[in-house]
């Protein structure tokens, strides 16, 4: 038995976990729920070792236990699975699978031995026992299964897993829960994150809901409980969403037309969908992982090409043919990841800012030279309140929030059409986020095309005037502003029907 006692967590005066107890029992699978900054992370991060406790303690078998990083968590028998994968795709799977722990003949590995421990893991996860080549060369799923198969190596007593099932298929997914009831047959303790309400009733055996730091919901048997149950837990009374409307603004004269998309598809990814956004509209996307809204974004923004389908943006056209030619003609994407798609990290700010501009805007004999780039770099820093207050300084040297302003400033200096705005704010601070909202506003405002997804379902409704959810791949149906809550859409992305009688005002 797992036990987290009165566990307080503060960041200066403000708390992410408030007195927060859990207890986690051999043999049974243990869903942790909450929406985004309920904490849920943070409690994950305290059980497997990675932060310690402001307040409070954990006990194994109820022994007291201080872990002061996962590795000595891992030598108690607590093994961690995070969401952000932690392989390195440059080596292959057994090196990444012992790295650190290496079976040697003397001073030389065996991979031999590596080969003969892993092989009845790679079985359980579903991967080939004699995959060679680097582990970049696989899908996004096999590479978490990997991680997976890691910590399963370690023959853990707890295993946590944050969102497990985010990269994988239908297919993958039913093979990981076959292999966590594997696991809960011979007394392995599971703690499950998941946003995925659906995996949760049918594989976990109890849940505890976090919301603001606190907990709501203690260790219910998931029998006891409904998904509205979950659902009323993690977001709290049924509030109407205060939101800040801008209206539709459409300026017929700007050169600006509509994003037309008609039933683009690609196969057993996205099934045909129809819709169209009008300049000065905000349109939220509107799903859980693999729903659609990420292919969607990527054939939008030129990363993908749709298998059937017709696209027409607002500058005319189809779809971009790749990234390059989406700056071009002014479609701006804005990617949760940053860190892989949204900044030139080993350049510093200014260069960043410019560097989408000087492409959109090159045109012929039109070049920017070094001095304007600096000036318009410098005055974005202003206006975006980006701090440190300097354009020379390499980005990588800015917090995470103000490397996000950095990605909207420079797509402000493309002056788009189009924006393609993927989890704009995750990982960034209140203040931050705030300040990201009103440009956002302000944008649509101008007479932009803009498209949203997020997986703060009360950034959609704040800034959304309307909805497109999708499930499985389709396009279910649209929420207006007028009935557009965390609620409706949280009920909507989870079941895929959007019930009309459903009153959540």
């Amino acid at each position: 038995m797992y036990q987290a006692i009165g566990i307080t967590k503060l960041y200066g005066t403000a708390a992410a976990l408030d007195n927060v107890s859990m207890t986690i029992l051999p043999g049974e699978v243990h869903a942790l729920l909450g929406a985004n900054g309920a904490g849920k992370s943070t409690l994950m991060k305290i059980l497997a070792g990675a932060q310690a406790p402001t307040r409070g303690s954990l006990r194994l078998d109820g022994i007291p236990i201080a872990v002061s990083d996962t590795l000595e968590a891992a030598r108690a028998g607590i093994a961690w699975v995070a969401q952000e994968l932690t392989v390195y795709e440059h080596l292959d799977v057994l090196e990444n699978l012992f790295l650190g722990r290496e079976p040697r003949i003397g001073p030389v590995v065996s991979r031999r031995e590596m080969r003969k421990r892993a092989a009845p893991y790679l079985r359980m996860v579903g991967l080939p026992e004699n995959q060679t080549g680097p582990l970049g060369a696989l899908r996004l799923g096999e590479r978490q299964r990997v991680e997976i198969c890691r910590a399963l190596l370690r023959e853990p007593r707890i295993l946590i897993l944050d969102e497990p099932t985010s990269a994988l298929d239908s297919h993958e997914t039913a093979r990981l829960f076959d292999v966590l009831a594997r696991l809960r047959a011979r007394g392995v303790a599971i703690v499950l994150v998941s946003h995925f309400l659906e995996d949760v009733f049918s594989i976990a055996d109890r849940v505890t809901v976090l919301r603001d730091g606190r907990s709501i919901v203690n260790g219910a048997p998931i029998a006891e409980v409904t998904k509205r149950d979950v659902i009323d837990a993690m977001l709290g009374e049924r509030t109407r969403v205060v939101r800040q409307d801008h209206g539709v603004q459409v300026v017929s004269d700007s050169g600006v037309g509509s994003l037309t998309v008609e039933s683009i598809a690609i196969s057993d990814v996205l099934q045909p969908c129809d819709f169209t956004v009008a300049p000065g509209e905000i349109v939220a996307l509107a799903g859980l992982e693999g729903s659609g809204v990420s292919a969607v974004m990527r054939i939008l923004s030129g990363q993908v090409r749709a298998d059937s389908g017709i696209v027409t943006m607002p500058g005319g056209g189809g779809a971009p043919r790749d990234m390059a030619d989406a700056a071009r003609r002014r479609v701006a994407f804005v990617p949760a990841d940053r860190a892989r798609v949204g900044i030139f990290s080993e350049q510093s700010v200014g260069a960043n800012i410019s560097s989408v501009r000087s492409l959109a805007l090159k045109t012929g004999r039109f070049f920017l030279n070094g001095r304007e780039q600096s000036r318009r770099a410098e005055r974005r820093v202003v206006e975006l309140e980006i701090a440190p207050n300097r354009i020379d300084i390499p980005i990588g040297a800015l917090s995470g929030g103000n490397q996000q302003k950095v990605v909207f400033a420079k797509w402000l200096e493309a002056e788009p059409r189009t924006y393609l705005l993927d989890d704009p704010t995750r990982g960034v601070d209140v203040h931050t986020r705030a300040q990201m909202h009103e440009v956002i506003r302000a944008l649509a405002v101008d007479g932009a095309v803009v498209l949203i997804a997020s997986s703060d379902l009360e950034e959609l409704c704040t800034l959304a005037d309307r909805s497109i959810v999708f499930f499985h791949g389709r396009a279910v149906g649209e929420i207006p502003a007028a009935q557009l809550n965390p609620h409706r859409l949280l009920d909507a992305i989870n079941a895929g029907v959007i019930d009309a009688d459903l009153t959540h005002q």
